[in-house]
Formats: C-alpha cells, sequence, structure tokens
C-alpha cells in the first residue's frame, strides 16, 4: 500500500502561500469559431430582445418580465465575455 498523500494531483498542488497559476489555453481554429458563434448568438438575443420590448411597448401591452430578464443576461454575458482579461 503506498502513501499518495504526498503525491501532487493532476490540476496540480499549492503550497501554503502559493498562489494558483491557471493554465493558458491553446487557442486554436475550432475555439475562435465557438467563441464567435456564442457572441454572435448573444448578439442576436439581445436584439430581439430589445426589438420584442419596444415593439410591445409601442403596442401598449405588458412586456413580460421573462423578454427581460433574457435581454439582461444576455447583456452581462456579453460583458463578461468582451472584459475577459488574459
Amino acid at each position: 500500500m503506498t502513501d499518495n498523500h504526498n503525491q501532487p494531483d493532476d490540476w496540480g498542488s499549492a503550497q501554503v502561500g502559493q498562489h494558483f497559476q491557471p493554465r493558458a489555453l491553446h487557442i486554436t481554429k475550432e475555439n475562435k469559431i465557438i467563441y464567435l458563434t456564442v457572441v454572435w448568438m448573444l448578439g442576436v438575443t439581445v436584439l430581439f430582445s430589445m426589438a420584442g420590448i419596444i415593439g410591445l411597448s409601442f403596442l401598449a401591452r405588458e412586456v413580460p418580465q421573462a423578454l427581460i430578464a433574457l435581454g439582461s443576461v444576455a447583456v452581462g454575458a456579453l460583458g463578461s465575455l468582451f472584459t475577459h482579461s488574459k
């Protein structure tokens, strides 16, 4: 029976006082395509939700809270994608 308490895990281990350093992501063509697809879909979601809110307002109808929440979440997700630092 071996003692595995002193062996580092696959994700790394840190001693007291050390800071965790995340591994750098390898940017590939597939990653860029996925990133751009997510940005476009979130942008379309924001535009459609804004159009729906404005359209319903002009028709003097009640705007569903879900539509407002959907647009707000999409704006927040876009903001987090654009402000992500390396």
